[in-house]
């Protein structure tokens, strides 16, 4: 019985040690949005978790492993962005812009509510002069971001030089900044009700990419 008894024990150690350590990184995704990298700690986010800085540390040893175990934990994100790419099979096809543009957005706005904090970071660090110094864009980013400019490229052929770059990071931008949903109210009439109508911005967000893609 006694043997039982510990190996419960041990079970429910096991279980509990995944669910600290996501508990540890939604914390640290929320913290490192609001304040970024160079102004949070890891005392911050051992508090904003309700874990011991020792306890931390453990898992994640220093600030920087932090910081990317983050966004390796979203990197399902970018997997699927690139898997909806794949499947597009002609990119000369008429609707091929569309859905390109799909295949970059929906995955990320299909999180929701609960990509607010990620996509708030992600635009904190692309927009840092310093991430050059974290292997978080470059890792993680850019190897995808090459393949949906590639695909671009076939499906807007003969735009001019650094189109196809800067649409990319002007399509980034606009993504990211759409989960700022709180400055709404500052800048409109009071009218505006995203949750009146739920997919309306995910719709005005895909046909202004488009948009500034086949006009641009």
């Amino acid at each position: 019985m006694g043997s039982s008894a510990a190996g419960d024990s041990g079970e429910r150690v096991e279980r509990a040690a995944p669910d600290r350590r996501n508990r540890i990184l939604d914390a640290a995704e929320r913290i490192f949005a609001e304040h970024g990298y160079h102004g949070t700690t890891l005392r911050q986010v051992a508090g904003a978790a309700e874990v011991k800085l020792s306890l931390l540390v453990y898992h994640f040893e220093s600030k920087l492993r932090l910081y990317v175990s983050v966004f390796e934990r979203r990197q399902y994100v970018n997997d699927e962005r690139l898997r909806r790419l794949t499947v597009i099979e002609d990119l000369t096809a008429p609707d091929a812009v569309e859905r390109v543009v799909r295949a970059f957005l929906d995955p990320v706005v299909e999180l929701a509510e609960d990509g607010r904090w990620y996509r708030r970071l992600v635009l904190r660090e692309a927009a840092d002069p310093s991430s050059q110094d974290r292997p978080v864009i470059g890792t993680l980013f850019d190897p995808m971001a090459r393949q949906f400019i590639a695909a671009l490229r076939v499906a807007l052929p003969g735009k001019r030089e650094g189109f196809y770059e800067w649409a990319y990071l002007f399509a980034v931008g606009a993504l990211t900044q759409s989960a700022f949903d709180d400055r709404l109210s500052s800048i409109s009439d009071g009218t505006i009700s995203d949750e009146s109508n739920p997919g309306a911005k995910a719709d005005l967000l895909r046909s202004f990419i488009v948009a500034g893609l086949r006009h641009g």
